[in-house]
């Protein structure tokens, strides 16, 4: 039997108490990181008041040698999901001006995107949902000439179906539990 990892809240559990400027989310990211036999391992975690991010390589990579890397990451904003996915793609192509970005709206009102840097040597995709406190993000990239079509279409379903749960580690953060 699969499970369901919701791997965002014993990362940021992790970060929250070591850094008392950042926020315990409302929620937490699910997604089925088993559906892919190998092994991931954190490789970098940041956070601070405006956002948190925890970045994953196949094991004996590390954050500036990877071949693969799966990113989780929150932003703690107010705009509506489509003015920060604008945002997001402005600063993408401020990057790298000859990038190709694609996007789907899915019927949940979140947003999947895909992107190719040939600038960066990189392939994405990406799911934006929004929260009650933010935007949560996951994102699965790969190296053009590592991409492997069955990986991908695995990474793609896997951030497709990414969901949001309530945070287990919210109502203990509250007084008097």
């Amino acid at each position: 039997m699969r499970k369901t990892f919701p791997v965002v809240a014993a990362l940021l559990f992790t970060l929250t108490a070591q850094a008392a400027d950042v926020p315990t989310p409302d929620l937490a990211m699910a997604f089925r990181m088993g559906d892919d036999p190998r092994n991931w391992t954190l490789v970098f975690k940041n956070g601070n008041q405006q956002s948190i991010i925890a970045e994953f390589t196949i094991d004996k990579e590390d954050i500036d040698h990877w071949s693969e890397m799966v990113a989780q990451q929150i932003d703690f904003v107010a705009l509506p999901l489509d003015e920060h996915f604008k945002g997001w793609v402005a600063m993408l192509k401020g990057a790298d001006p000859k990038i190709v970005i694609t996007d789907k709206h899915l019927a949940d009102g979140s947003i999947l995107a895909t992107y190719d840097s040939i600038a960066f040597d990189e392939l994405s995709v990406r799911r934006f949902i929004k929260g009650s406190d933010g935007v949560y993000m996951l994102a699965y990239h790969v190296r053009h000439h590592l991409r492997k079509a069955d990986i991908w279409d695995r990474w793609t379903k896997i951030v497709s179906n990414a969901s949001l749960l309530p945070n287990p580690q919210k109502k203990s953060a509250a007084p008097g539990n």
